[in-house]
Order: C-alpha cells, then sequence, then structure tokens
C-alpha cells in the first residue's frame, strides 16, 4: 500500500524525526547543549557560566591576557630575529599571532582561574568602600 506524499510515513526517518522550529530560539536548547543539539564540552560549559556570573570581568580578563601574550610573543621574536622594515614587522606581529593562537587553551585555563577571584577580590574592595563613610573635603586656608 502506499502512502499519500502529503501524509508522514511512520518508515520515513525525515518525517518521523521531531520538526524544528525555525521560529524557536538557541536559547530554548537543553542546558550544555549547543543550539545543534550536540553536548557542549566541559570548557564551553564553564566558560559561559563563567561569563553569566561574572560579566565584563572574565571578557576582561581574556582580553588582557590574550594582549599580554601577543605583545611577549612579538617582544620575544622581535629580539630573536633580525627583522628590518615593515614586511618584517608586519611578519613579527603575524608570527606572533599564529603564536598567540596556539597558545588559546592556556588562556582559556588562566582566565577559568583568575577570574573568579578578580571577581571576589573587586567584591571585596567595593564592600568595604561602601561600608566607610564619606570624608569629608577639607577647606583651603
Amino acid at each position: 500500500m502506499t502512502t499519500p506524499a502529503h501524509l508522514p510515513s511512520e518508515t520515513d526517518p525525515v518525517a518521523a524525526s521531531p520538526a524544528v522550529d525555525p521560529a524557536v530560539p538557541a536559547a530554548s536548547a537543553p542546558a550544555g547543549a549547543s543550539p545543534t543539539g550536540k553536548p557542549l564540552p566541559a570548557w564551553q560549559e564553564k566558560l559561559k557560566a563563567l561569563i553569566a556570573e561574572n560579566g565584563a570581568t572574565a571578557i576582561y580578563v581574556y582580553f588582557g591576557i590574550f594582549g599580554i601574550v601577543l605583545v611577549g610573543f612579538a617582544l620575544a621574536i622581535q629580539f630573536g630575529a633580525d627583522v628590518q622594515g615593515v614586511a618584517g614587522t608586519a611578519g613579527t606581529w603575524g608570527a606572533a599571532y599564529v603564536a598567540t593562537k596556539l597558545t588559546q587553551p592556556l588562556r582559556i585555563a588562566a582566565t577559568l582561574v583568575i577570574t573568579p577571584m578578580l571577581t571576589s577580590l573587586l567584591r571585596r574592595f567595593r564592600r568595604k568602600r561602601a561600608s566607610q563613610p564619606p570624608v569629608p573635603p577639607r577647606e583651603l586656608p
């Protein structure tokens, strides 16, 4: 017996699979899953949780580490190699960028470790500063 084209068949794998509604945002996916439905690696879950909890501090820490590593590699390459002219400088920064990208897993790990400590330190300073009474301005003689 044949099934009409407009009716889904139970044996048809495409028709039997659940429909994906493109109007539903990806944020409604279950926790620990990417928008594609695949489970996220543990470090990606931790990074997302870190950004959600610590906000801009995590971004500042990550890009701060990125800048330090990039400049460090550029200086190391510059002092270790004889580069001349604009092409040499561009080559130095290009090589430094590639070396920095190779250290990305280490930079992410450092961000995961440093950010919570820095956030608690900043909160402690803010609490301490907020609990102190304001200092009255001195009058000029």
